[in-house]
């Protein structure tokens, strides 16, 4: 018995130490803005932007603006403003969906390449690769 516990105790002392993998951003204490801009047809384009900030249980408070902009003038057309709540689970994405003004739309934006890609759920918002930033 003590000769089994002190191979285990060289083996585990051999063992190369687990890698820690830096921490992401944005952590649950960060502010992030997030935006996405496809093209919708002539002298459109379609986008989404999620504003999120410290929130409960370890994820964010969101609001997701959906719109369009008219290229020719920049002026910009909101179709859907939203509050709900985003948050990071097992996968490298961060998930979140919306309740007001009307529940079940949903977003999630991947965050396993620097494209950042994402999917929106309501129509009137643009899916795709996207920029993550603190807003700085």
């Amino acid at each position: 018995m003590l000769r089994g516990a002190l191979i285990l105790a060289l083996a585990l002392a051999a063992a190369p130490a687990a890698a820690v993998e830096p921490a992401r951003f944005p952590q649950p204490d960060d502010r992030w803005l997030y935006d996405v801009r496809v093209p919708a047809g002539p002298h459109r384009v379609r986008f989404s932007r999620v504003d999120a900030v410290p929130g409960p249980a370890q994820g964010w408070r969101v609001t997701v603006t959906c719109g369009l902009i008219d290229t020719r003038t920049d002026r910009e057309t909101t179709q859907l403003t939203a509050r709900g709540e985003a948050g990071r689970g097992r996968m490298v994405a961060i998930g979140g969906g919306w309740d007001s003004p009307k529940p079940g739309a949903s977003f999630i934006i991947d965050e396993r390449t620097e494209a950042r890609k994402s999917q929106f759920t309501d129509a009137r918002c643009a899916s795709g690769p996207g920029d993550l930033s603190s807003g700085d």
